[in-house]
């Protein structure tokens, strides 16, 4: 800790791994480098770069969960699939809470094989939709998920297993499967199921979910080389990075924003920010612009736009602040910024111990 009376300034980095993932539930002060509280239209094909992108890519469309035409001697009206060698059919409308079967390797005929059908019957709300993933069959309600493991079995002894309420899917399209896990997105945010042990993918942000939910999206596409699963309704929404480390990526809103995680003086002392430092690779001939705005403990200050006219592709921009003022908490983001240009780290000029008092302005 600075002692008063003393002044000392050093550049410390406030945000360098990049791209940022969403992290809305904890405090600002608690966040981690490469998290945020709130950033949108962020970039993600350039690792280690903060840039811009209005346009991320749509993904493509889950081929795993096509229906077939209804089999002759069908024993109802079905919405029909064929997976793991065998046809399945469910019935979407009140009163129907049981899974048919039919007998292993027919696709076009349905010829019952034991029991022929599955109940699904823990409670009696209808089935939404019937996804294979790895060996199992997932069976969805809008509110329960059951599962049924080992349906690859050439064998009829199939039993449902009623896994857990509040992880149903209310829209039947907001599923997929990627290498052989089961994702998919309701009211309550996005998850995803291994056969073992559901995972909350949008745990850190449960309580502010915004696009990463069922009312937002039509349906979710992949990107299955990248591993990122796409919200997508008329364009994309959210991005979500599957991996050791999830990340999540709004593009539901217009434009542009990164916000940076808070800084705080060490054992709460003063704390005075005067130039923001930004480690820049620009691409394009012509000047780049910014918009930044700076956060003086909980009030957002708007900064000027600043111009970068780089004199080669690579360089360091020292943007010198109008909102200089003693603060318990500090932040900074970015409302605006150039195409083309592309910023490796962020640093705060930071000034402790010489200052007798905070502002309340």
């Amino acid at each position: 800790m600075a002692i008063r009376g003393t002044l000392d300034a050093e550049w410390v980095p406030i945000a360098q791994k990049f791209p940022v993932t969403l992290a809305k539930d904890a405090a600002p002060e608690s966040l981690s480098d490469g998290q945020t509280p709130d950033s949108y239209g962020i970039g993600l094909d350039k690792n280690g770069y903060l840039y811009y992108d209005s346009a991320p890519s749509s993904g493509s469309v889950w081929t795993g969960i096509s229906t077939v035409f209804a089999p002759t001697y069908a024993p109802a009206t079905c919405t029909w699939r064929f997976a793991h060698n065998r046809l399945w059919g469910y019935v979407t409308s009140a009163g129907s809470n049981i899974l048919y079967y039919g007998a292993y390797g027919y696709d076009t005929h349905y010829f019952i094989q034991s029991l022929g059908y599955v109940p699904c019957d823990y409670e009696s709300s209808v089935i939404t939709n019937v996804v294979p993933f790895g060996n199992s069959m997932a069976v969805f309600k809008s509110d329960h998920i059951y599962i049924i493991r080992n349906a690859d079995n050439s064998g009829n002894n199939f039993v449902t297993e009623y896994l857990k309420q509040a992880s149903g899917l209310p829209v039947a399209a907001n599923v997929l499967a990627m290498d052989n896990v089961l994702i998919w997105v309701n009211t309550h945010g996005a998850f995803a199921y291994d056969g073992q042990q559901i995972t909350e993918l949008t745990l850190p942000i449960r309580n502010n979910l915004g696009a990463f939910s069922s009312g937002t999206v039509t349906s979710l596409r992949a990107d299955f080389e990248k591993r990122r699963i796409i919200g997508y309704t008329d364009a994309t929404k959210f991005i979500i990075q599957v991996g050791e480390q999830t990340g999540l990526y709004d593009y539901n809103t217009s434009g542009f924003r990164f916000t940076s995680r808070t800084l705080v003086g060490q054992e709460g002392e003063p704390l005075v920010v005067d130039k923001i430092g930004l480690v820049y690779q620009y691409n394009v001939s012509d000047s780049a612009t910014i918009n930044i705005d700076v956060k003086i403990n909980d009030s957002w200050k708007t900064e000027k736009q600043f111009t970068i006219r780089p004199a080669n592709d690579n360089g360091l921009a020292l943007l010198p602040l109008n909102n200089v003022l003693a603060c318990r908490k500090f932040a900074m983001r970015i409302t605006a910024m150039s195409a083309g240009l592309y910023i490796n780290s962020i640093s705060c000029h930071l000034k402790t111990g010489g200052v007798m008092g905070y502002s309340n302005k």
